[in-house]
């Protein structure tokens, strides 16, 4: 009986050794864009702190290419045990999975948190006639504009077109491969609008050669506190913000998710972290999983039939 209860009392602490040493060696957060980019910069910034909260390395893979496709799919090849996570744009989540065949979100991942969302920009060149955004929305129904920003099947091309079609705008959507192209454009005069991210735009708007319309955050961005947002330019109650989240493998122990959640939620209310991402042209959150589970349902409900309408596939 003495060996019984000793072997149990082993088994506990056992137990409850293994369960505090998570992680116990490195964590690897495997992201869709590449190095150098907001995204990149700010999960950097992420893993050199959780890094030293959990007293390992945490290491950031970049998986670039075919719509964030690479990387998820790299992540659900990953054991569910919190040692491989996956830092998610929205699109992949959102917009790709109805316009490819590959995986399904919902059954394949797991929310962890969501960590931040992007508002995007909608910006002119410094002499274009269009100051504000109701001259944007009055001179599309005279003559034919054109919108440049990012790929078809991007969240900013789906952000321009949802956009569109609440305003009652009518334009000719010009895709680019890169902000820097699209922005050359703009000031060169072949677009008229540009749809871009803060992060890209602010040093054109700080040296006045671009000039802000409007911002697609619910309140005035605290980097762009002179821009006003959608909502106050007249779209009442529309405040479309792609987010970035944290996600594992379907299967992952429900602890484990929320001691992830927790250290990420922790870093992201500190002031430095607070500052870079505003830098990066992000609004920090820090969500519980349930959260970034009811985010993916209301998106992926609104992006389906926009997306059934435009037609778009990825493959």
């Amino acid at each position: 009986m003495l060996r019984r209860i000793l072997a149990i009392l082993a088994l506990a602490v056992s137990a409850g050794t293994a369960h505090a040493a998570f992680p116990d060696r490195p964590v690897r957060i495997i992201v869709s864009n590449p190095a150098g980019g907001p995204v990149d910069v700010m999960l950097r910034v992420l893993a050199t702190h959780l890094s030293e909260t959990w007293k390992q390395p945490v290491v950031v893979e970049n998986r670039p290419g075919a719509s964030g496709i690479i990387s998820t799919g790299a992540l659900l090849k990953s054991p569910p045990d919190g040692y491989t996570l996956g830092m998610v744009v929205a699109s992949t989540i959102t917009i790709v999975p109805f316009a490819v065949d590959d995986f399904d979100p919902i059954k394949d991942l797991q929310p962890i948190s969501l960590v931040a969302r992007t508002p995007f920009l909608f910006v002119v060149s410094a002499d274009s006639p269009l100051k504000t955004w109701d001259d944007f929305v009055r001179e599309s129904k005279k003559r034919e504009l054109n919108v440049g920003s990012f790929s078809i099947g991007t969240a900013f091309h789906l952000v321009w077109e949802q956009t569109a079609r609440k305003a009652g705008i009518k334009a000719l959507y010009a895709p680019s491969s890169s902000s820097g192209t699209t922005l050359n454009d703009l000031i060169g005069g072949q677009l008229d609008v540009a749809l871009d991210a803060p992060s890209s735009s602010k040093g054109l708007l700080d040296s006045g050669r671009l000039r802000a319309l409007a911002i697609t955050s619910p309140q005035r961005f605290a980097g762009l506190p002179d821009t006003p947002t959608l909502e106050e330019s007249g779209m009442a109650g529309y405040a479309p913000q792609p987010w970035i989240g944290l996600m594992a493998p379907a299967g992952i122990a429900a602890d484990r998710v929320t001691e992830i959640q927790q250290a990420v939620a922790k870093i992201l209310q500190t002031p430095e972290m607070k500052a870079q991402m505003q830098t990066l042209g992000m609004i920090p959150i820090g969500s519980t999983p349930q959260e970034l589970a009811s985010t993916i349902k209301t998106d992926r409900a609104d992006m389906e039939p926009l997306i059934q309408e435009l037609g778009i596939r990825l493959k």
